[in-house]
């Protein structure tokens, strides 16, 4: 008989996976922070101020003007009264009923002409607020946020950058105080006018208004375009984006810098 032989059953083939450790230089996706809620409530009021304006002025309906007068003050007090700050609450309360007077008296315009104001106002007060101790300085926020914190770094960078935030500062204080005296004085549709009362010095014809409302603006805009000619000529020994690269770069970290600036504001209260 013949012996069966057994012959050795093959294993099945079975491949070996390794997991290969990921290596730390592999960039993980930029996560875009979304904008918290209370961003997108302040991005709506901002619009529906801007609609607002736009119809006071097509219209000429004198309650528009003080509506929007008060919609920005709220919009710029919100951080002060979100935090139940006492002198934001006081401001808002003395502000709404200055508006009501003049809604009262009829001169809502004035209402309106207050508004670059309150602008320049609540922004000189930003920059101000930012160059206290314990602070960093408003444009080198934007620096190392914008281009990196490797930037401010490099040699005279963090320097400029502080006196520049002082310029915008007294900048935007000093046309505040002359858009005042502007509206204050003007004859015959002025404040002192409006009530009867005969200013210090008489400033007369349309152009103080083209200022109030579009010259304010313009010279804002002509002071950060010499500033960009003179940061290149001054800080040349470093590479620089062009001005619209710059823009747009600003315009997309804006909600995360605004956000900074809200978070800021309880800790510079304290």
């Amino acid at each position: 008989m013949l012996q069966s032989r057994r012959f050795p059953r093959r294993s099945k083939p079975f491949i070996v996976l390794r997991v290969l450790p990921v290596s730390a230089s592999v960039s993980s996706p930029t996560v875009v922070p979304v904008p918290p809620r209370r961003s997108r409530l302040l991005v709506a009021a901002l619009v529906v101020y801007l609609a607002i304006v736009a119809a006071a002025f097509v219209s000429g309906v004198s309650w528009l003007d003080e509506l929007a007068a008060f919609l920005l003050v709220t919009l710029l007090l919100s951080p002060g009264l979100r935090r139940r700050s006492i002198a934001a609450g006081l401001l808002w309360i003395v502000c709404g009923c200055s508006i009501a007077a003049l809604a009262i008296a009829g001169r809502g315009a004035i209402a309106l002409d207050f508004m670059p104001v309150m602008v320049n106002a609540a922004l000189c007060t930003l920059f101000a607020r930012t160059l206290t101790q314990g602070h960093e300085p408003l444009i080198a926020r934007l620096i190392g946020t914008i281009e990196g914190p490797e930037r401010l770094a490099l040699p005279r960078v963090a320097d400029y950058a502080r006196r520049l935030t002082w310029a915008w500062a007294l900048l935007l204080g000093a046309q505040a105080i002359v858009l005042t005296i502007l509206i204050a004085c003007a004859v015959p549709d002025g404040l002192l006018a409006s009530f009867g009362m005969r200013p210090p010095f008489e400033i007369t014809g349309p152009w103080w208004r083209w200022y109030l409302h579009l010259g304010s603006y313009a010279s804002v805009l002509a002071f950060m375009l010499l500033e960009y000619a003179y940061r290149r000529w001054h800080l040349r020994h470093i590479p620089h984006p062009s001005l619209p690269t710059f823009l747009v770069r600003l315009a997309r970290c804006w909600p995360a810098l605004a956000r900074s600036f809200i978070e800021d504001a309880p800790r510079s209260a304290a």
